[in-house]
């Protein structure tokens, strides 16, 4: 006489539990509920980018973009310039972050995400939408050379050219055993600077060249109006030279260049409605 019982019990509780995972469901008119999209991932010859976790509530839309650059070359991503496309009207994107610049380099041969978003009114929440991929730069690896004067270190001046960036030293270190410098360089051309700073050396009287030991890899790509650090740190044994009292040159070679910043055609990405994962996004 129990089984009777027991069974009843279950489909009791199976049916209390229907009904509150359909209560736990969000509803679509509730501002919450998120829209979640398919989006094809976009691939030239240039970039390979693709779309994730692409959703929208009532008050906005939000993509992560994952960029692969396929080239030798730089990519530079303004942010603000792409565009989402509604039925209501287009929203240029913005950082999907409080300390997310909008901005970004892209190296050669590397991969880097980005988040874009739009809010502002109630409208997002929508089945469907077009992201128009502006914003794109290339800017090549090679560039234009930028002759710089050596740089006499006790230093005579604080002050040097190179091209269209002005640089200033603002710290310098030197004992026997560690010369350091520190320049701060301010491009004020009309296309893109590139500082290299693993490329300099410092010369001895003798004309023995010491590569920088602060060989950081990356380059600084310049804006017109921005900055950037130039750093050198140097150890030369006591029995080569002892660089606290020597007279030495730091030698620029190849720091500093400038490229043209080319735009790139990418196309647009549609936002198509993914029902499955809309579903269970929303539980």
């Amino acid at each position: 006489m129990r089984k009777p019982f027991f069974k009843h019990l279950l489909a009791a509780l199976f049916a209390v539990s229907l009904v509150m995972t359909a209560q736990a469901q969000r509803k679509p008119s509730d501002p919450k509920h998120e829209n979640h999209y398919k989006v094809e991932p976009i691939d030239t010859d240039v970039l390979h980018i693709e779309f994730i976790d692409a959703h929208s509530q009532q008050a906005f839309t939000q993509v992560k973009l994952k960029i692969t650059n396929k080239t030798e070359d730089f990519i530079y991503f303004k942010g603000n310039e792409p565009t989402f496309k509604y039925e209501f009207g287009d929203q240029h994107a913005s950082g999907g972050g409080m300390f997310q610049s909008m901005n970004m380099v892209i190296d050669p041969k590397a991969t880097e995400t980005k988040i874009l978003k739009v809010s502002g009114g109630q409208n997002f929440h929508v089945e469907k939408l077009t992201l128009i991929l502006d914003g794109f730069y290339r800017i090549s690896s090679e560039g234009k050379k930028l002759s710089a004067p050596d740089f006499q270190i006790p230093a005579s001046k604080n002050e040097f050219q190179a091209g269209g960036f002005t640089c200033n030293l603002e710290k310098i270190k030197k004992e026997t055993k560690e010369t350091a410098v520190n320049f701060k360089c301010t491009y004020s051309g009309s296309d893109v600077g590139k500082i290299e700073a693993n490329k300099l050396v410092l010369k001895t009287e003798s004309g023995q060249e010491f590569a920088n030991e602060n060989r950081k890899t990356e380059v600084d790509l310049v804006l017109p109006g921005e900055h950037a650090k130039v750093i050198g740190v140097w150890h030369i044994p006591g029995k080569t030279v002892d660089m606290q009292f020597a007279t030495m040159n730091i030698v620029w070679k190849d720091t500093f260049t400038e490229s043209k910043m080319k735009p790139i055609k990418i196309g647009d990405a549609k936002f198509v409605l993914d029902p499955g994962v809309t579903d269970a996004k929303n539980k």
